[in-house]
């Protein structure tokens, strides 16, 4: 006769059963994974495929970069491009013997340290000779160059554009079209725009200039024309910025036929229709196109000198109010800072502590809002770039050009389907 005692466990495991991650509330997994870095998620999409599929949506992508933007802001950090020429060639306006290496380092405005890290590099053994100011968009980067490439550091994703060149006219080696990259809020995905010539009036010597509209992360993107022209030609060389979908191009008055209105050329990425912003009113007509654009946080921003002259000058900063409803009639200009700086430079983020981040020529600087004085936060030529091997960096160049400087901000974003 069997002895009364405990009943047998259902298992015979000596250990309890866990339940896996997968087993937590799809919820949780998702707030917890949004908070994550990119390096970190790469890893765990193999984990599972419950994993894998909710790292790769479009939701998680869009809160992930919300979270990002919000760690950025506590604290920043920079991406730095050294741009290296290869050699000189005499009586170019613009090199065109660029290093065909593209190194992207991070490093931390308020962290005392003289080391940038190398996040993503990228060798595409003389595919382009001429490099221009960078075009950033949600962790997506746009160098743009004679051909049009786009970057995500914080995946190392790097993605070729095809080859499209409808100019009708020849385009000089040292000319650089510009390209804007900017998102789509209606559907979600993010556009390159590229102008290129129709034709050149050859008494008056007027562009007349089309645009081509790439969307990227469409499996079957192709260049494609818009509708409509833009009713001004943009300006060669100044970089397009782009917020809440909208791009804005300098408009090149020299080469037009009729006087062209103060404003910016605009155009929305969700119609694919172009329109004209005014300049703000105070701004000097006389300045032409000498005043610098940036996005700062989120907001436009207008940077002009009050005048030519040499030396420290009032430098005022606007920022573009836009309105959500797309309607630019309501849009005005607000003049957010009067500072007294020299050089002139690109604000790149209000840091804590009331100051504004500049980078103008190879140095950074910090403007104080409070005490109005303007100190050199580091030399970009005296920082120590480390290569991905700890320990080892890169030799001191004395042949760079310039350096790109942009807000590092991590994203999932994917660069094909």
């Amino acid at each position: 006769m069997r002895k009364q005692g405990r009943p047998r466990p259902l298992y015979t495991s000596s250990k309890r059963k866990r339940k896996s991650p997968t087993d937590l509330p799809e919820e949780l997994v998702f707030e917890i994974l949004a908070r994550l870095p990119v390096k970190s998620l790469l890893r765990f999409k193999s984990l599972s495929k419950a994993w894998r599929a909710a790292i790769s949506g479009p939701a998680f992508t869009r809160a992930h970069l919300e979270h990002s933007a919000s760690k950025w802001e506590q604290s920043p950090s920079l991406l730095i491009t050294p741009h290296a020429l290869d050699g000189a060639i005499e009586g170019e306006v613009w090199p065109t013997t660029f290093s065909t290496r593209v190194r992207f380092y991070r490093w931390h405005p308020c962290r005392a340290s003289e080391v940038a890290r190398l996040v993503h590099g990228e060798d595409f053994r003389g595919e382009f000779g001429c490099v221009c100011h960078m075009v950033h968009c949600d962790g997506l980067v746009l160098p743009t160059n004679a051909s049009v490439y786009l970057f995500n550091p914080a995946t190392r994703d790097a993605l070729t554009l095809p080859e499209s060149n409808p100019s009708k006219v020849p385009v000089p080696r040292d000319f650089c079209l510009p390209v804007g990259l900017g998102l789509d809020p209606r559907s979600g995905r993010y556009k390159v725009a590229r102008a290129f010539f129709r034709y050149v009036e050859p008494l008056t010597y007027a562009f007349h200039m089309g645009m081509q509209v790439y969307t990227v992360g469409d499996a079957a993107a192709c260049w494609r024309e818009t509708a409509t022209d833009p009713p001004y030609p943009p300006a060669e060389w100044l970089t397009v910025k782009s917020v809440k979908g909208r791009m804005f191009w300098v408009m090149d008055t020299d080469h037009v036929k009729t006087p062209c209105p103060r404003g910016l050329l605009r155009f929305s990425l969700e119609d694919e229709t172009f329109g004209v912003t005014g300049m703000p009113d105070s701004l000097d007509p006389a300045l032409g196109k000498s005043f610098l654009l940036e996005v700062v946080r989120g907001e436009l921003c207008l940077v002009a000198s009050s005048s030519a002259r040499p030396g420290p000058q009032p430098v005022s900063i606007w920022t573009l109010v836009l309105q959500d409803d797309d309607d630019d009639m309501n849009s005005c200009w607000e003049r957010r800072y009067l500072i007294n700086m020299d050089p002139i430079g690109r604000p790149i983020t209000l840091l804590t502590g009331d100051g504004l981040l500049f980078h103008a020529h190879h140095i950074l600087y910090r403007y104080g809002l409070r005490t109005a004085e303007l100190t050199e936060v580091c030399e970009l030529g005296a920082l120590r770039y480390q290569r991905r091997r700890a320990g080892t960096f890169e030799p001191h160049a004395q042949d760079i050009f310039f350096f790109n400087v942009i807000p590092n901000v991590e994203s999932m974003v994917r660069l094909i389907a």
